[in-house]
């Protein structure tokens, strides 16, 4: 039956934790499933595992190995020489870190030990297989990125550990900080849209002597200015995604000017004689132009 995935994330003064050394990949695996220590987590994702071994690993400088799927254990890659537990007419798989490229491999006894490289899309494998039970070798391999993995290999008659995998602390960690400091960064952005308001202006200083012409989809519904600045109160149905760039009108020519838009308004940060709002390009181009001053007679 298919295990659940269980983190067993043990602390610097744990027992669990100085053994590690000394233990086979069986007898690490059964001791993080079966014999949680004081102090360990769960976790209900291989994933989130990895995260808070990571995290024990920057708070105390000593990652643990991680229980996975049906007898698998990843270990904390350079923090440990881990012993394999393998078996004969069994095969384990080996899996380097993800996105790793085996480069080469080095197995100590050839004749009695099988090793097999394989590059799986992003994941690089070795298959080993021990000839006969009560054996030991060394497997040496190394990755196009410079890492080395340095396994020991041990048969036994009947138990073995199917997968051996890696995962790397240090990279987690990292990739969890810029993960909260991106998140940090958008909820700041969120919180600044969110408490943008429209500035306290005197009534008796509003200046509505505005009309435009073009569309009357995309023309403003209200039209005003005051300390400095053009309010132009959209259509409700005005999006970011659709609504049009501001220009205004200097000697003749189109010229960018800074707005925002704050609670369905445009807020044009300069006043103008003239300004054009554009939508689209081409044929399917839309123009309204605003024009500072009275509407003339006979509009």
């Amino acid at each position: 039956m298919k295990k659940s995935i269980i983190a067993a994330i043990a602390l610097l003064t744990s027992p669990l934790a100085l053994a590690h050394g000394m233990e086979n990949s069986k007898q690490v695996y059964d001791n993080l499933v079966n014999n949680p220590v004081p102090g360990t987590a769960s976790a209900k994702t291989l994933q989130s595992a990895i995260q808070q071994a990571s995290q024990v690993w920057h708070d105390t400088g000593t990652a643990s190995a991680i229980a996975g799927n049906n007898g698998e254990v990843l270990y904390p890659y350079g923090q440990s020489t881990p012993d394999i537990l393998c078996s004969p007419l069994h095969t384990t798989i080996i899996k380097l870190l993800p996105g790793e490229k085996i480069a080469g491999s080095a197995l100590g006894d050839k004749i009695r030990w099988t090793a097999t490289n394989l590059q799986l899309g992003n994941q690089a494998v070795v298959l080993v297989r021990p000839m006969q039970k009560g054996i030991t070798t060394n497997l040496v391999i190394a990755s196009t990125t410079g890492k080395i993995y340095d396994l020991t290999l041990v048969s036994d008659q009947a138990k073995f550990v199917p997968t051996v995998g890696f995962y790397d602390p240090q990279k987690e960690w990292d990739k969890a900080v810029v993960g909260v400091q991106m998140q940090q960064q958008a909820n700041a952005a969120a919180q600044r849209k969110a408490t943008m308001t429209l500035p306290d202006i005197n009534p008796s200083d509003l200046d509505f002597s505005y009309y435009c012409t073009g569309p009357r989809r995309y023309r403003p519904i209200r039209i005003f200015s005051a300390a400095g600045k053009v309010y132009l109160q959209m259509p409700s149905g005005m999006k970011y995604g659709n609504a049009p760039a501001v220009f205004v009108m200097e000697n003749g020519k189109e010229q960018l000017t800074n707005f925002q838009m704050i609670q369905g308004y445009y807020v044009i940060d300069q006043l103008f004689h003239e300004a054009k709002l554009l939508l689209g390009t081409g044929d399917n181009k839309q123009v309204v132009t605003i024009h500072a001053g009275s509407r003339p007679s006979g509009w």
